[in-house]
């Protein structure tokens, strides 16, 4: 969608008043995909910008239309899309206070990636940006595996009902069809215990999940443990321990309890 926006700003008159442009033209794009494809488009985002007078504007774009957000001739804290809720969550649990831009940015990028380690949208990657009016810095872009390896400490204590899931990249395309397909899967797998996935990394063999539950399948996880040699598993995780789900097909699904030795072994799968 942003590729199509900037192919039709094309003028420099547009791009003055492109703030003001782009939310429209995205939301045509949104229209005309959901009425050749019949399906919902179910995300959101979030255009920042100023206008030829200089002053900030935030606009979010879905399905319904465009929606002004800036109430004032100032743009204060940050917009996010589908993992507001988690955001929320996370800077009111924490009760988070912050002396300087450091820490702001180590605020920022940590309620993100707990957004994204329990946002079932989450796309795999972290991006933390810093908006002017010429222009943006790229502060932080990794991903969310990466981030969550920086700042396990901070939150390892939230992953005590969860599992990494590997799922091969040459059987199974990280769409959102195969996602739903996944989510029942489990569901008729663990039934009570599951509660939902994101994708944390697309890595050049993996696609790599973090699988929540709301209780540790222990038991269970030991009763179906296999040995891996007999498997097409590369030699980096030969060693973790990994349970075969036959009921998602043929191939191979690993599962991990999320150290973070683990995601030191999984950076390059």
């Amino acid at each position: 969608m942003l590729n199509y926006v900037e192919d039709c700003l094309t003028t420099y008159a547009e791009i003055v008043n492109g703030i003001h442009d782009a939310p429209k033209i995205g939301y045509k794009y949104i229209h005309g995909w959901q009425k050749s494809t019949l399906e919902l488009y179910q995300g959101s985002v979030y255009m920042v910008g100023w206008d030829a007078d200089g002053l900030p504007h935030v606009y979010k774009v879905n399905s319904s239309g465009p929606v002004k957000k800036t109430k004032s001739k100032h743009c204060y804290g940050f917009a996010n899309g589908t993992g507001g809720k988690k955001v929320r969550e996370y800077f009111e649990s924490f009760n988070v206070e912050v002396q300087s831009s450091n820490e702001l940015l180590e605020t920022v990028t940590r309620a993100l990636l707990y957004a994204a380690l329990f946002d079932d949208r989450s796309g795999g990657y972290l991006c933390v940006f810093k908006v002017k009016q010429r222009g943006f810095d790229d502060l932080y872009h990794k991903s969310v595996l990466e981030a969550l390896f920086d700042h396990y400490d901070a939150l390892a204590g939230h992953l005590s009902k969860s599992f990494f899931f590997l799922f091969p990249k040459c059987d199974y395309k990280p769409t959102h069809d195969i996602n739903v397909k996944v989510h029942k899967g489990f569901k008729r797998k663990f039934q009570k215990e599951y509660k939902d996935n994101v994708v944390i990394k697309q890595g050049r063999r993996f696609v790599i999940r973090l699988v929540h539950f709301y209780s540790i399948p222990d038991e269970l996880y030991e009763q179906i443990r296999k040995q891996n040699l007999q498997h097409n598993v590369p030699r980096e995780v030969q060693a973790l321990p990994w349970v075969l789900i036959e009921q998602f097909g043929p191939v191979p699904i690993l599962f991990c309890k999320p150290t973070q030795e683990v995601m030191r072994d999984l950076q390059d799968v």
